[in-house]
């Protein structure tokens, strides 16, 4: 029954974006992409690698995917894709290139926008340059069914506008007392901002289920307590020396590896995200989530 049900899903998925894109090429405004960032509290934890591979799953579910790579220190999507981006949106926003110069098409038809610097500049543009820039990365992105934001690792202020600006965060976390403590702090900064944010966990490089529970459940605990706020476990990826081979290999591990354990729970984890129904649907497509992004700014005390 389970899996004709998923069958059942995995068809409807198919029959959305299909009609989605009938509206796109019918020129009809369908800007509904829904819009998820994934930060960590710390680097190390696997969170771009994470992405690459959720990517591309789900678009082998039938989604339609773009990666907005918003790492300003460390953009390394394309590198972990095997591609080679050469320009970013600070071209764009210095209009020495469009767009669609920029973005990089990897594997599965996922679509890469190499953030960088770029996205630095946006607020200094002048009100006209911002509006055409907006209008031109939503007719990008319009008929896609996920924007995916790989954010830089840490709480800087960048990171938190485009966490706070998302329909729904996915912090990445690992089993060691570091990664779950900034874990705890980056879902206490999101709770205090917005009390209704949707914020999901995934506990990466554990040992066990019974290790991965145990994070969980900690942050949990911490949460109920002194937070008075709830976040999902979406699901765990286990220590698997196929992950590393991959990266080496410049190839996502779900591709390289498909039969390993950690693509195995990255399947589960896509299956069980793709099931989600969209949240926070009237802040749904990628023109309402840069008009946040622009009027978003960190809390002074993290400043």
């Amino acid at each position: 029954m389970s899996d004709q049900a998923e069958e059942l899903r995995e068809a409807a998925s198919r029959v959305q974006g299909k009609e989605s894109r009938r509206k796109v090429a019918r020129g009809e405004s369908d800007d509904t992409t829904r819009v998820v960032a994934v930060t960590s509290g710390k680097g190390g934890v696997g969170k771009t690698s994470f992405v690459v591979n959720l990517a591309m799953l789900l678009a082998d579910f039938g989604m339609r995917v773009t990666i907005l790579d918003a790492d300003l220190g460390l953009a390394n999507v394309d590198v972990l894709l095997g591609l080679a981006a050469r320009h970013n949106l600070h071209h764009v926003i210095k209009g020495t290139l469009s767009l669609e110069d920029i973005i990089v098409t990897g594997p599965r038809d996922v679509q890469i926008i190499p953030g960088a610097s770029g996205l630095r500049d946006i607020a200094d543009m002048a009100p006209e340059d911002r509006k055409r820039l907006i209008e031109s990365l939503s007719r990008a992105v319009r008929g896609r069914d996920l924007l995916i934001i790989d954010t830089a690792a840490g709480m800087s202020r960048t990171v938190l506008d485009f966490v706070l600006s998302a329909q729904e965060a996915i912090v990445i976390t690992a089993p060691e007392p570091t990664a779950m403590t900034d874990a705890y702090a980056m879902i206490k900064v999101i709770s205090r901002e917005n009390p209704n944010a949707i914020v999901r966990i995934v506990v990466n490089m554990c040992h066990s289920r019974k290790e991965a529970e145990n994070v969980v459940e900690q942050l949990s605990l911490l949460s109920d307590r002194f937070l008075d706020f709830t976040f999902d476990a979406l699901g765990y990826i286990p220590v698997d020396p196929s992950v590393s081979q991959a990266i080496r290999q410049r190839q996502p591990f779900v591709l390289a590896y498909p039969y390993s354990p950690a693509s195995a729970a990255m399947e589960s984890i896509a299956r069980r995200l793709r099931g989600m129904p969209q949240v926070n649907e009237g802040q749904a497509g990628v023109g309402q989530f840069i008009k946040r992004l622009l009027g978003v700014t960190a809390p002074d005390y993290l400043l």
